[in-house]
Formats: C-alpha cells, structure tokens, sequence
C-alpha cells in the first residue's frame, strides 16, 4: 500500500508539474500576444499622429517641402499676410521663387472700363515691387488704390500700381515702414492728372462734396 500511495503521490506531482508547465507555456502566448498588440497600436498611433502633422500643414509648408524651399525664405510678415487672408495664399508661397522677377505689365483691357476696375496690392505682377521698405503686396495699398482710380478716370493704362509706387517713392510720398503718405492722394493725384479735394467725416458718413459718379478713397 505504501508503494502504492508512493507511486500514486509521484504521478500526481508529475501531473502537476506538466499542468504548471502547459499553465506557464499559456501566460508566455498570452504575454507574446499582448506584446504583438501593443506594438500594433503604437505603431498605429504613431501613423495617425504623421497624419495630423501632415494634415496641420498649411499650403504654405505643404508648397515649401514639395518645392525644396526653407520656411526660412519666407518673411514673417508674408506668412501674417496669409493668416489674415488666404487669398494671398499663390503669392506668399511662390515669394521665395517670384520676388526678383519684375513682369510686363498689360492692362490694356482696361483702357475702356465702364467702372473702377478692381486692382490687388498682392497681384504677381506688381506684388513683389519693393516699396516703403517692403513688398507691395505688404506695403501698397495707396498706390494700387490710387492706380485703379486713375486708370479709370483717365483710361491711362501706364498708371499702373507699379508706376504709381515708383511715383510715389520719387516723390516723397513713400514712408518707409509705415506704407503711404496720405498727400499722395491729393497732391500726388494733381501730379499725375487728377482732380483730388479732401471730403469731410461729418459723424453719420462722409460729406459729399463730388458727384456721385467720382470715385473716393476713405
């Protein structure tokens, strides 16, 4: 019996040892396979998060990095201009590859217009044009608001906001840092042909003193 019991208790503890074994070799598969999927979810985040970042580009960066450009060549100022206005968004990303170029200029189309044409400071064609110490399409306002004005009054297609900036900076009427002098717009429109007088604000709107037809500038 004793034999017995001996031979029994063995068995039983090598039955033991392989549950244990088959227990353990379980939890091991387990642990591989919680490794496996972990490794699988961070790499998946890790996906997601690149596609954010790349989603959080803007056009901009998204131009720069195609193009091989340095978010460095662009001024602060310019990528400002972008924030505050996504139309600009052609003429600040192209900046770096466009500033030097100084493009003919053709408005003939609007030698005849039957209304004030609209002109923008950021056209490429003139956007570039250093004046006031910046580019026009920072700094050019008063000349390009002034060149649609006196395109229209006089059909003079020449009058462009490249021409009148260059007016404007050989005539004292350009401030650096600060754009445009507002005597441009009267003295400097006498200079160019113009007939210019100054309205009055008189609390509920402007005093006219033109005919309606005559264009103003506020």
């Amino acid at each position: 019996m004793i034999r017995e019991s001996n031979t029994l208790t063995w068995q039983e503890t090598a039955e033991r040892k392989k549950m244990m074994r088959r227990r353990e070799r379980a939890r091991r598969r387990k642990r591989k396979v919680w490794r496996i999927r972990g490794l699988l979810l961070l790499f998946g985040c890790l996906l997601f998060l690149g596609g954010v970042r790349r989603f959080r580009q803007n056009p901009i960066q998204r131009y720069a990095k195609a193009n091989g450009i340095s978010m460095d060549q662009y001024p602060e100022e310019l990528l400002s201009l972008y924030e505050r206005n996504n139309e600009t968004e052609t003429f600040v990303e192209e900046y770096p590859l466009k500033k030097e170029e100084e493009p003919e200029i053709d408005l003939s189309d609007l030698s005849s217009a039957s209304e004030v044409p609209l002109l923008l400071q950021w056209d490429q064609r003139w956007g570039y044009h250093r004046y006031a110490g910046e580019v026009m399409g920072l700094s050019g306002c008063g000349p390009t608001a002034l060149s649609m004005v006196a395109i229209f009054m006089t059909g003079d297609i020449t009058k462009n906001p490249r021409w009148v900036a260059d007016f404007a900076s050989q005539n004292g009427y350009a401030v650096d840092g600060s754009g445009t002098a507002w005597s441009l717009m009267l003295e400097g429109a006498r200079q160019i042909g113009l007939s210019s007088k100054e309205s009055l604000w008189n609390g509920n709107g402007w005093k006219t003193t033109c005919r309606p037809e005559t264009p103003s500038l506020p």
